[in-house]
């Protein structure tokens, strides 16, 4: 029993011996990181960049935007334009006299370059050029009239009676009524000339104007 516990402490001295160099040593104790059963990261793919916004296509104007546009600045009224033209007053070769003046309107809509509407109403002014009363044996009666103006906002829009105008300015261009009303009746054989309220003809603008935008408006009773 004495030689086992001998051996056991022999063995436990010897045991003593070869650890305790070892702690002396001083040398590292190296630590493993404990093992995880979680499986490693999966790695992450870059986002995709954002796809770039195709830029605006420009859109064209509609003709509604393009005639407010056109509202503005100076207007063009061209040489030739055509206009339809109504008397306002009563007038006969019978009743009337050379020099007499009487009204005209503007008597529908005329549309301009670039879409503005020049507006049905606007007035102005004719005159009696020559006129002649019914004679003896069944001479009928002679008027005719000059259609000068007509007048937006502060400008005067002059007239002449037939279209073209033979490369020149034809400003007070007379309206030979016997000419152009004689179709109608109004010239009847051996009785006066008569235009009545309301009369519309065909008239030319002379001369290339230009109006300031926006336009006055036509006068309330039209």
């Amino acid at each position: 029993m004495t030689r086992i516990a001998i051996r056991a402490a022999g063995a436990v001295a010897w045991l003593g011996l070869i650890a305790a160099p070892v702690a002396a040593t001083g040398a590292p104790v190296v630590r493993l990181p404990p093992i995880s059963n979680k499986p490693p990261p999966v790695a992450q793919a870059p986002a995709a960049a954002p796809a770039p916004v195709a830029a605006p296509t420009p859109q064209a104007p509609s003709p509604a935007a393009a005639a407010a546009v056109a509202q503005t600045g100076t207007l063009r009224v061209p040489e030739g334009t055509e206009l339809r033209i109504r008397f306002n007053d009563a007038l006969s070769s019978g009743a009337n006299s050379e020099g007499d003046q009487f009204s005209i309107t503007l008597d529908d809509n005329v549309e301009l370059p670039g879409g503005a509407m020049l507006k049905r109403g606007y007035r102005g002014k004719g005159e009696i050029t020559s006129v002649k009363k019914k004679g003896m044996m069944g001479q009928p009666g002679e008027m005719n009239v000059r259609l000068n103006y007509i007048k937006v906002g502060d400008t005067r829009v002059h007239l002449r009676g037939q279209k073209g105008g033979e490369g020149k300015s034809s400003v007070g261009t007379t309206v030979v009524l016997t000419v152009l009303f004689g179709p109608l009746g109004l010239l009847k054989h051996g009785h006066e000339i008569e235009i009545h309220p309301g009369q519309v003809i065909t008239a030319y603008v002379d001369e290339d104007c230009k109006l300031q935008a926006p336009l006055e408006p036509p006068p309330h009773d039209e």
